[in-house]
Parts: C-alpha cells; structure tokens; sequence
C-alpha cells in the first residue's frame, strides 16, 4: 500500500492524504520510494495551472483530484530493469506521494527517462531522472538545498543561453520582474557570469528591495 496527496484540481487548498494500491510490477519498470522533495512556491504554480500547462498529467489521480509534481530524491524499492539495482539513488520529478512506478529507457550510467506513455506529450526535461552515484551535480551534504534551488536555477541559466545566442535580440540591459525569486536571483547570475556586458535591472517590492541588493547580482534595483 503507498499513500498520496490528493489535492482538489478546482480548489487547491483541498488536500487529502489517501492510501492507493501498488499494481503488480510491469516488465522493465522500476518501483521508487519517494524519500524526500521539496515544496516551494514553484509547487503552487504547477498546481495553479496544472491544467493549463499539463504539469496534473505526469502523475494522474481520480475524478477532480490531482497530485502535485515536486524535485526530489527516491531509491528504488523494486526493479524489472536489468541496469537498474534495487537501493539505487536518485533524483527527479516525483509525485507528492511515497511511491512511483517508471519504466526507464536510454539508461545511462548518469541518468535514464521514464518512457511511461502518459508522460511522452509533456517536456522531456521533467522526465530524466539522475542517477546519483555517477551524478557531477550530486553532493550528499547539499541534497536539501539542490531540491530546493536546482530545478529554478535550471531555468535561469536556460534563459540566459537563448538571449546570449540571439545576441540579446539588440538589447543592452535585461529587466527581471520578481527580482527576489529564485528564478530570477539565477538568471541574474548567470548573466552575469557570461554575459557582463549586459546591464542588470532588478524590479521587486519595497519591501525586498534591500534583499536584492544585498545579493550583488543586479547594478539597479527598482522597487
């Protein structure tokens, strides 16, 4: 028996913690245990349009209910793939529940995709899973703080690869909304980081405006 949260797709704040069957095991799945994730304002997103963007498709429940995604860390509890050993660590996308079944393919010795076939219309980005004994990125002693900032910091330097490949589209400084965010907070380091010639405009609360400035990430602040 695993257990879920069920969150309520037309009422978010509903939230139940129910008990689900483990079906039987298919023919080169592995069995995970969820051992920890992390949940952030990130997390309210992929609730808030889940429908929208499709983030309740990756891990379906019944009726109106749905389970949130989160970044995490399981071990495997079972394996019917011969590349994939039973205690074996990792990192990923993973349901707000104690257990999921994932049918690996292209294994390597870093990582490996789910191939289930209802998570195939979505991003692949959200389907690799790393595997943490031959992972660079993996430090046992930050496995908190990678869940936490990991995913979003991803994003940050995604976005300032594209601008930096379009030239900055002509452009000489980027301006961040949210500038106290996560996603926000890695883009402007990424920027600059490799690209310096690019002038850093940060807009955020008044409220936060002394935290973003003690970041050192942006040359204006503008609350």
């Amino acid at each position: 028996m695993a257990q879920a949260a069920w969150v309520k797709k037309s009422k978010i704040s509903d939230v139940a913690v129910v008990d689900v069957g483990l079906p039987a095991l298919g023919d080169g799945a592995v069995r995970l245990r969820v051992e920890s994730f992390a949940v952030t304002a990130n997390n309210v997103t992929y609730a808030a349009i889940g429908d929208m963007f499709g983030y309740w498709n990756f891990f379906p429940a019944d009726g109106d209910n749905g389970i949130v995604p989160m970044w995490g860390h399981a071990s495997v509890e079972a394996s019917h793939c011969p590349e994939i050993a039973v205690g074996e660590r990792l990192y990923g996308y993973l349901p707000m529940a104690t257990h999921l079944d994932v049918i690996p393919g292209t294994v390597t010795p870093g990582q490996f995709s789910d191939t289930s076939d209802h998570r195939q219309p979505m991003s692949p980005f959200y389907n690799i899973y790393s595997r943490l004994a031959s992972d660079p990125e993996h430090d046992p002693s930050r496995e908190a703080a990678r869940m936490i900032f990991g995913p979003l910091f991803k994003t940050g330097f995604l976005i300032e690869a594209m601008c930096r490949r379009e030239g900055w589209y002509g452009a000489g400084q980027v301006v961040m909304t949210s500038a106290s965010s996560k996603t926000a907070l890695a883009l402007a380091h990424c920027v600059k980081e490799s690209s310096p010639e690019i002038r850093r405009v940060g807009l955020t609360s008044a409220r936060n405006a002394s935290f973003v400035q003690s970041s050192g990430l942006f040359d204006e602040i503008v609350s």
